[in-house]
C-alpha cells in the first residue's frame, strides 16, 4: 500500500513538472514583449508626383491613402479574411522619384533610414525601380509596384541584376505587347505588306514594350517594321519644346511613308496626344497605339485612337471603391483607372505584415520577414475584379498571369473597352 502510494506519489509529482513547464512556456509566449510595429506599422510610396507624370503618381498615391484608410477602420476589403488580425497602418513617406533612377535611389535610402516602414509601394516607374531597387534589397525592404512593367525587373539580364525584394500586382511587358498585338493586328488587317512604325521613349519601360512588341508583330507576320526612338518630355534636354521638335519629323516620316500603324509606347500622356495630334496634322491616316503609361483620360483623348493597359478600365473596378475614391479625390481623378492597382500592393503588403505578425504573435516582425511572408500571399479577389498571387512563373514568381485590357477612345474621349486577355 505505501509503495503503491510512492508511485503515486512520483507521478503526480511529474505531472505538476510538466504542467509548471507547460503553464511556464505558455505564459512567457503570451506575456513576451510584442513588437510595436505590429501594433502600428509604415508603409511608404514612391512614384512621379511632380512632371509630366505627376497624374500617375498622385492616383497610385491616393488609392493607397484610401486603402490605408478602409483597412485601418476594420472595413470590408475584397480577399481579406475576417479573421486576419490587422496591423494598423499609416503612409509615412511620400516619395517624388520623377520617374528618374538617380532621384529613385535617393528616396530608397529615405525609405532606408526610416525604420518604422516595414514595406513600400513603388516604384511606378521601370527605370525608377532600376535605380532604386538596388538600395531597397539592400536593406531587404520589399517593393511592389503598381505599374512597373519591364520584363527583366524580377528575373535579370545581361548588365542587369535581379531584385530580389521587387514584386508588381501588374503583368509584365511582353503579356501587354502580345496582347496588343493580337488586337490590333486584325483590327487594322495588318498583314506581311503592311508597314508599321515602332517609337520607343528612350526610357527602360518604352525601350522594353517596344521590343517586345516588335517581336509579338513580326511573330504575327508583320515584319516590314520601322524604329524609332524620341526622348519623352520628362528625360529630353529641351522639355516639352524639345520632345515637339524630336517628334516633328518621325510624325511626318510615318504620315508620308504610308505606315498603317504607329505603335509608340511613353510614360507622359501629353506625349502621347501631341504624337497623334501631329500625326493628323500631318495628313496620317493610320492606326496609333499608346501603352499603359499614357492611360489617362483627361490628358490622352484622341478619338480613334488605341492604347493597351495592364489592369481593367474604370468600369470594371469594384465599383463601391470608386465611389469612394470619387468622394475623395474628385471625379476626374476617378474616371483613371491607372492607380488602383497600387492599392492591390499596399494590401499585398498589409496582409503580409499582418500575417507575419500574427504568426509569432505579434512579438517578431522585421523587413526580411515581410518579404519572406509577401512571396506567400494569395488573394482569393481584389477590387480589380480577379485574385492576386505573385505567381507568375516567367516572371520570377513576382507578378500576375493576366490583366491586359485595350481600350480605344470615343468621340466623347471616353476609353471603350475593345479587348481582354484571359
Amino acid at each position: 500500500m505505501l509503495k503503491r502510494f510512492g508511485v503515486t506519489a512520483t507521478i503526480a509529482a511529474a505531472f505538476a513538472v510538466v504542467v509548471a513547464t507547460t503553464l511556464g512556456g505558455t505564459a512567457s509566449a503570451t506575456s513576451a514583449k510584442k513588437s510595436p510595429l505590429c501594433t502600428k506599422a509604415s508603409l511608404g510610396f514612391a512614384g512621379p508626383l511632380s512632371g509630366g507624370a505627376s497624374f500617375l503618381g498622385k492616383d497610385q498615391s491616393n488609392w493607397v491613402k484610401l486603402f490605408i484608410k478602409r483597412w485601418n477602420a476594420h472595413k470590408k476589403v475584397p480577399g481579406v479574411p475576417k479573421s486576419l488580425h490587422r496591423v494598423k497602418l499609416n503612409l509615412a513617406i511620400e516619395g517624388d522619384s520623377q520617374l528618374n533612377p538617380q532621384v529613385a535611389a535617393t528616396i530608397a535610402r529615405q525609405m532606408v533610414a526610416n525604420k518604422k516602414i516595414l514595406g513600400m509601394v513603388g516604384f511606378a516607374g521601370s527605370n525608377e525601380n532600376l535605380g532604386g531597387g538596388p538600395v531597397l534589397d539592400a536593406a531587404h525592404l520589399a517593393y511592389v509596384s503598381g505599374s512597373a512593367t519591364k520584363d527583366t525587373l524580377a528575373t535579370g539580364a545581361a548588365g542587369q541584376k535581379a531584385l530580389k525584394d521587387f514584386f508588381r500586382v501588374v503583368p509584365i511587358n511582353s503579356q501587354q505587347a502580345k496582347a496588343g498585338v493580337a488586337y490590333i493586328v486584325p483590327k487594322l488587317k495588318l498583314n506581311n505588306g503592311s508597314k508599321i512604325m515602332i517609337v520607343d521613349d528612350g526610357e527602360a519601360y518604352g525601350i522594353d514594350i517596344a521590343n517586345a512588341a516588335q517581336k509579338a508583330f513580326k511573330a504575327a507576320g508583320v515584319s516590314k517594321i520601322t524604329r524609332e526612338s524620341v526622348k519623352e518630355t520628362d528625360a529630353n534636354p529641351g522639355g516639352s519644346a524639345g520632345f515637339a521638335a524630336d517628334m516633328a519629323p518621325v510624325a511626318l516620316k510615318a504620315a508620308t511613308g504610308g505606315y498603317k500603324l504607329v505603335y509608340a509606347p511613353s510614360q507622359d500622356a501629353p506625349d502621347s496626344q501631341a504624337f497623334v495630334e501631329q500625326l493628323k496634322t500631318d495628313g496620317y491616316k493610320g492606326g496609333f497605339m499608346a501603352t499603359d503609361g499614357s492611360v489617362s483620360p483627361q490628358q490622352y483623348k484622341f478619338p480613334g485612337a488605341f492604347v493597351s493597359f495592364f489592369g481593367p478600365g474604370i468600369d470594371k473596378i469594384n465599383k463601391a471603391f470608386v465611389k469612394q475614391y470619387k468622394a475623395a479625390y474628385g471625379a476626374a481623378s476617378a474616371t483613371d483607372p491607372f492607380g488602383a492597382p497600387s492599392f492591390v500592393a499596399a494590401q499585398m503588403l498589409g496582409v503580409a505584415i499582418s500575417q507575419q505578425c500574427a504568426a509569432t504573435h505579434r512579438t517578431k516582425i522585421s523587413r526580411a520577414l515581410v518579404a519572406k511572408t509577401l512571396r506567400k500571399v494569395k488573394l482569393s479577389t481584389t477590387i480589380l475584379g480577379y485574385s492576386m498571387a505573385f505567381n507568375n512563373p516567367v516572371d520570377a514568381f513576382h507578378g500576375p498571369k493576366s490583366g491586359v485590357t485595350v481600350f480605344q477612345i470615343q468621340a466623347n474621349g471616353s476609353y471603350k473597352e475593345v479587348y481582354a486577355a484571359g
